[in-house]
């Protein structure tokens, strides 16, 4: 396994970053991947590493939990990568 790790970083390849979520905190402003606002953040749910593995939202009456994978971090909140139509299904 050494061998194709030292292969690998030799051509300039590496092994892909994982991309982590950014910080959030409870009531900050979330976006649609359509722009629109879909709230507030309820709660931030933590993984056991105490990293963002999700957040909650109340979206069109129900809690929902969006996951921290979709989530970028923006100038007016937070924004997820899933569309309204995405959200629904959640």
């Amino acid at each position: 396994m050494k061998t194709i790790i030292i292969a690998l970083a030799g051509l300039g390849l590496t092994a892909p970053a994982f991309a982590q979520a950014p910080a959030v905190n409870r009531n900050e402003a979330i976006y649609s991947a359509d722009g629109t606002k879909i709230g507030k953040v309820d709660r931030v749910l933590t993984a056991a590493d105490g990293a963002v593995s999700a957040v909650r939202v109340i979206y069109r009456g129900k809690f929902i939990s969006i996951p921290a994978t979709t989530l970028t971090a923006g100038e007016k909140g937070v924004t997820t990568s899933l569309s309204n139509a995405e959200l629904k299904k959640l």
